[in-house]
């Protein structure tokens, strides 16, 4: 059902992306070492490796929340027992144990196995196995160093295996791949990359459409042009839009709050700096100087132009603005909302 909001696993379940799938298709038959699926958050990237897999010998690792040794391998363990292909090539290694309940791995101690000896097993059949790490840029060392030599040791050594990487926060996962890094692993290796993006007008208008007959709700074409126009053809909004429509919420503008709210709490995670050059671009700020000349009159205090530039920059590679515009316009909302102090107004 497309507006179902967990992601989908199979290319029946997906809605359009034929153009990705045929890349990425592409990219797996020819053997490619390493993929980045980017784009912004709510984009569908999640949906479409996930469906992607379902044609290939695959592992799905949702990095997001993996903060130690164990929680990596837990979550790799989780992806290595999501194919029955899978668990088949890994019968009888070392450190591995395949049952009917999923695949365990000893990490620690005697008879463990590493993520570059997992690669490492994974290819040895010569069969083309992909493994997909989702939001892997989240990682923090001394995981985020182990995951990159790996990825770096199959990328050398493992023919068959190609590995694709995907996130939200496009310009971090740039830098943890590290290319243009002289100390990452990765530092000098190619990297393809499929950009995920959001639907036309059109396509966002048909998207609702099937979504509603799907439901057996009928929607007037007015309710669905304006939602087309409030979320913007991304996705994950328009699924949500759907969802709470469907469920009894028939009052748009209650909708979009409940988006902005939700977006709201995302950005109250930030630094203090960083919601105020938000509200700031929020508020119509377009330039450097624009940006600086409100913060600096909320805060009384000079900013140092690298400072505030590098503010600048990370908020652009967490992909929320870029060139001093919103990407999403309901985050554009929610900043209108971070009070002058830079918390909630």
């Amino acid at each position: 059902m497309l507006f179902d909001p967990r992601p989908k696993t199979s290319r029946a379940e997906l809605f359009d992306r034929e153009d990705e799938l045929r890349t990425l298709d592409r990219f797996a038959e020819r053997g490619d070492p390493l993929v980045l699926v980017l784009g912004i958050r709510r984009i569908g990237k999640t949906s479409l490796v996930r469906s992607f897999l379902s044609d290939w010998i695959g592992v799905y690792v949702d990095a997001r929340g993996v903060r130690t040794r164990a929680d990596l391998f837990r979550v790799v363990g989780e992806g290595l027992s999501f194919s029955q292909r899978v668990r088949r090539l890994l019968r009888g290694v070392r450190g591995v144990r395949v049952s009917a309940s999923g695949v365990e791995i000893k990490w620690r101690g005697r008879d463990s196995i590493s993520l570059a000896g997992l690669l490492h097993e994974l290819g040895r059949s010569g069969k083309r196995v992909l493994v997909v790490f989702d939001e892997v840029q989240s990682l923090r060392p001394p995981i985020s160093v182990e995951v990159r030599e790996a990825i770096a040791y199959a990328y050398d050594n493992v023919s068959s295996v190609s590995v694709i990487l995907s996130g939200s926060e496009v310009g971090l996962l740039r830098d943890f791949v590290g290319i243009d890094d002289p100390d990452s692993p990765l530092y000098g290796r190619y990297a393809l990359e499929v950009e995920v993006k959001r639907f036309s007008h059109d396509l966002s208008v048909e998207f609702l459409r099937e979504g509603f007959r799907e439901e057996g709700v009928e929607v007037g074409r007015g309710i669905i042009e304006e939602a087309v126009a409030e979320f913007d053809g991304i996705v994950g909004w328009l699924v949500y839009f759907g969802r709470l429509y469907v469920d009894g919420m028939r009052d748009l503008g209650r909708i979009v709050e409940a988006a902005v709210e939700t977006a709201l709490r995302e950005l109250r995670h930030l630094r203090r700096r960083e919601r105020l050059v938000l509200r700031a671009i929020a508020e119509g700020a377009r330039t450097w100087s624009s940006v600086r000349d409100y913060v600096e009159g909320v805060e009384g205090v000079t900013i140092p132009k690298a400072s505030l530039t590098r503010t600048i920059k990370k908020l652009e590679r967490l992909s929320i603005i870029r060139n001093y515009e919103f990407l999403d316009p309901v985050y554009e909302r929610a900043a209108k909302r971070l009070g002058r102090g830079g918390g909630a107004s």
